[in-house]
């Protein structure tokens, strides 16, 4: 089987009101997985297809610098998928 399409949503900045879809966080499409050639594993790995991708107001707070705003979740790491 050909290579498919691995797109992932990457945090690209801290958001200063609502997060803006290709402003906060962009969807970048251009990653390639072989899912014949991808090691699981052992056999105890899988591989997952996300249909469906929502926010909650938990991802919210690490949205933020945490010298700005404390969160007990650790923040995101920008440029990061």
């Amino acid at each position: 089987m050909a290579p498919i399409r691995n797109a992932r949503t990457i945090f690209n900045s801290v958001p200063t009101g609502y997060p803006i879809p290709g402003e906060t966080t962009v969807y970048d499409d251009s990653k390639r997985i072989d899912i014949e050639g991808t090691p699981l594993n052992a056999g105890t790995g899988f591989i997952l297809k996300t249909l469906v991708l929502s926010v909650d107001p938990y991802l919210r707070g690490r949205m933020y610098e945490p010298e700005i705003i404390k969160s007990y979740a650790a923040p995101f790491t920008l440029g990061e998928a």
